[in-house]
């Protein structure tokens, strides 16, 4: 069975997906000196497994990619370029600041 699906609709679709991976790994949002940081508790290794990072003095948002790729993949999104430009939408959307450039 096919469906059609707008762009619109997908990219929402896509973005709720970050979303719930996000809350899937527990991740918490903190904010840290000049940083949005989206972090996994440490589990006892003495600092927190940084999935999501977002940096005030350069712009950089830098991204653990291996969460997100199967969801990436879903909607279509398998060049490094269409990735980068995915998550300076989400940022942009969720945190209402857009990246000057996205790492992985």
């Amino acid at each position: 069975m096919k469906y059609i699906i707008k762009e619109s609709t997908a990219k929402n679709l896509a973005f709720e997906g970050i979303k719930d991976i996000i809350n899937e790994l527990g991740a918490e949002r903190r904010e840290f000196d000049s940083f949005i940081l989206y972090s996994l508790d440490d589990n006892g290794f003495g600092y927190d497994p940084v999935i999501i990072e977002y940096d005030y003095e350069d712009g950089r948002l830098y991204i653990q990619i291996e969460y997100f790729e199967n969801l990436l993949s879903l909607f279509g999104f398998n060049t490094i370029e269409e990735q980068k430009e995915f998550f300076e939408l989400w940022f942009n959307f969720w945190e209402g600041i857009r990246p000057n450039y996205v790492e992985f």
